[in-house]
């Protein structure tokens, strides 16, 4: 897309331009708009109108990034949108209506009475009505009507008498003819709540001002003109986010924050500031539908408290205005300059709001909740690869995941089993699990033509630590699921080697994992997004106090985009009509690796049946088993062991397992667990470019809760 920033210059340090912007401002964002692969051009509005006309044709923007907020009048901020309006050109924020009704400080209260918003008691001053009621309850603050930033705020605003009043007034009229606004000073707290529109539930958290008494030069806590603009004003005060506030204190304040919102129709992004009285009583005191995007500022505060960069913030409001206009702001084309790293993950599907299913995740929501169980990766990213016969340079995007079971598997082998849903596809070693019923060895995920070299890996790092085996013990038969990685993986030179195993078993480790493009994973995508390794787990309260835990991981690389289905909703079928079909896997269908692990005593015949059940997960998401997918699922219980030496007397083994009266409870946490561990795999990915400059892009997660939010419930934070 072709984006204008739109701005004016600050050109000096006087209060008159304290809300225009510097040349780092710009620059700034600017860089972050263009990280996200859009055509940035910059233009700046001062100056006569037609040159400022021709400026912006000559740009050919298609969509208006506007930073512009003007010097001169109570309409300066509505000029800039007016004239886009006028031109026909999509801007980002609020229009021309919207920007003069609330830089009008006066007539904006007046309009959230009407609505039944509690403002604070006040009256309008010009040089032609000075008069102040007598109804009006002291202490005062006075400011501009028709300013930002706090311009004309000081310490002195906050006044305890009628002559105070009208000196401050006398004073304050000479620089802000516009008029003044007097109104009843609210003793309490200073809260800011921004707004995201393309945000899973487009308010950030709560912002709060706090002020340290002892370095201010008077008795109230005003947010002035000095403190804003920094320097040793600005120590005193400080920023906490999210604000330490009451349930009911909270909720009074969002439920003010988005009536707010919701009766001035604020578009893309804005900040609405409110004061909390000591009673617990919300005040409005203004809406900014064109708020700062300084780094200090709240809206980008918020943000980060969110754990969202600069660029994300771009990223929502640019996001927010293309809808609003219908733009088309999505390719499955590459970008310039994508970097593909392994190991940086987005959020998860629980993060962003989706809730699948009714039941609890462990403690990571990962398949490392069960005690024992550890998960490593070894990815491989390269680039101008040889390609064997000297016909030029090719790209590696692949890697190995190790799923290692608790304990000494092969000292003490573990009860497992498993299910074929569809055949076409390998995990080595499967057979014996089955046959027998025990598995002894960790459990490796690669890409399809790396199986062999993996399982030599595993077979070699065995060896070091039991030497005796193959010789005086039985041979080993490793574990090793594979799925086809070759539409961004030149799977002809990127193969995974016994090396490269060991380095993912070396790296296995308990607590969270990294899921996405990573590991096995790298290569992989899923319904046409950029998959890989997801988890997920889900906690059992069976008996009482006693609980288990049911964990999934899943190597993805299945599906189309059109099937896609994110708990129960198709989302699929609306984002496959705004991608466009360049770049899309079409040799294979992919295929699924499934791992399911419990801690809950189970035999192999019921581990049989649990691992069937995770295949209706896959179902829940949008897979058909698809003619050339694999889908091949593996289930073992930690709480059932086989010693590998059992005593020479012992001739019978005693097992425990879980009534058959209370599997289905198991049967419904796999399924959940499996259906949110494939989620968090596109979830997760930040998309990936592979051979052939193929791009895979990342599920795009506003335009999925958006369409989720159509007759469906996203669990928001406020």
């Amino acid at each position: 897309m072709r984006i204008t920033i739109a701005y004016n210059l600050r050109r000096d340090d006087t209060e008159a331009t304290a809300e225009l912007l510097t040349n780092a401002d710009v620059t700034r964002i600017s860089q972050a708009i263009n990280s996200l692969q859009h055509t940035v051009t910059e233009v700046e509005v001062s100056g006569k109108p037609n040159d400022v006309i021709d400026r912006l044709i000559e740009s050919e923007p298609d969509l208006i990034f506007n930073l512009a907020e003007g010097t001169i009048g109570s309409s300066r901020e509505a000029f800039y949108p007016g004239l886009y309006e006028q031109m026909g050109i999509p801007f980002t924020g609020g229009n021309a209506s919207l920007l003069h009704l609330n830089l009008d400080k006066h007539l904006a209260k007046t309009v959230m009475a009407s609505h039944g918003i509690n403002i604070p008691k006040g009256v309008l001053i010009t040089e032609k009505e000075r008069h102040l009621p007598d109804n009006l309850q002291y202490p005062l603050i006075i400011k501009p009507n028709s300013e930002g930033s706090s311009k004309g705020i000081t310490q002195e605003s906050v006044v305890e008498s009628h002559d105070q009043a009208q000196a401050r007034i006398s004073k304050l009229l000479g620089h802000y003819p516009a008029g003044l606004i007097v109104e009843e000073f609210i003793g309490g707290r200073e809260l800011s709540i921004p707004l995201l529109e393309s945000f899973p539930g487009k308010l950030l958290d709560i912002v709060e001002h706090t002020f340290d008494m002892d370095k201010i030069d008077g008795k109230y806590n005003v947010y002035d003109y000095d403190m804003k603009q920094g320097g040793e004003a600005a120590k005193s005060v400080s920023v906490v986010c999210p604000a330490d506030l009451s349930p009911q204190e909270k909720k009074a304040v969002v439920k003010m924050a988005r009536a707010v919102f919701d009766i001035m129709s604020c578009p893309d992004f804005g900040r609405v500031d409110i004061r909390l009285h000591t009673n617990g009583q919300p005040y409005f005191i203004e809406l900014n539908p064109l708020p700062s995007l300084h780094p200090n500022a709240s809206l980008i505060t918020a943000a980060r408290s969110r754990g969202l960069e600069s660029r994300d913030v771009m990223r929502l409001i640019i996001r927010s205005a293309a809808r609003r206009y219908g733009l088309a702001i999505r390719s499955m084309k590459p970008p310039g300059n994508a970097k593909n790293t392994a190991g940086v993950s987005r959020p998860t599907a629980r993060e962003l709001g989706i809730r699948i299913g009714r039941m609890r995740p462990g403690n990571h929501n990962a398949i490392t909740d069960i005690k024992g169980v550890r998960v490593g990766h070894f990815s491989r990213i390269e680039d101008a690869v040889p390609i064997p016969g000297g016909t030029g340079v090719t790209s590696i995007r692949t890697g190995v995941t190790a799923i290692m079971p608790a304990g000494q598997a092969y000292a003490n082998r573990i009860v497992a089993g498993g299910f074929i849903l569809n055949g076409v596809g390998e995990m080595a070693g499967l057979t014996q699990v089955m046959e027998t019923g025990w598995l002894e060895t960790p459990i490796l995920l690669t890409n399809s033509h790396s199986v062999g070299r993996v399982h030599d890996g595993v077979v070699n790092q065995m060896i070091k630590k039991y030497p005796l085996l193959g010789t005086e013990t039985d041979v080993v038969l490793p574990v090793v699921g594979e799925a086809d990685d070759s539409f961004l993986n030149d799977i002809r030179v990127g193969s995974c080697s016994a090396q490269d195993t060991v380095k993912a078993i070396n790296a296995a480790s308990s607590g969270p994992v990294m899921q996405g493009s990573i590991g096995a994973g790298t290569g992989m995508t899923t319904f046409d997004f950029a998959g890989g390794i997801g988890t997920s787990s889900r906690v059992l309260d069976l008996f009482g106090n006693d609980t288990f835990t049911i964990g999934v991981l899943v190597l993805s690389n299945f599906g189309k985009m059109h099937a896609l289905t994110v708990d129960g909703a198709v989302v699929g079928r609306q984002l496959n009509e705004e991608f466009d079909m360049a770049g899309r896997r079409e040799v294979s269908e992919g295929s699924i690796i499934v791992v399911v692990a419990t801690d809950l005593p189970l035999l192999t015949s019921q581990l049989n049946r649990v691992a069937k059940r995770a295949a209706l997960g896959l179902g829940r998401t949008g897979s058909c088993a698809a003619s050339t997918s694999g889908e091949i699922i593996i289930a073992f219980s930690t709480g059932n062991r086989k010693p590998r030496q059992a005593p020479t007397s012992s001739k019978f083994l005693t097992l425990k397992c879980i009534s058959d009266s209370h599997i289905n409870l198991v049967y419904e946490a796999v399924i959940e667990a499996t259906e949110e561990a494939v989620l968090n795999a596109i979830c997760c990915s930040n998309g990936m470019t592979g051979r052939e400059q193929r791009w895979c892009p990342p599920v795009p997660h506003e335009r999925l809760i958006e369409l989720l939010r159509k007759g469906r419930t996203i669990h928001e934070s406020n």
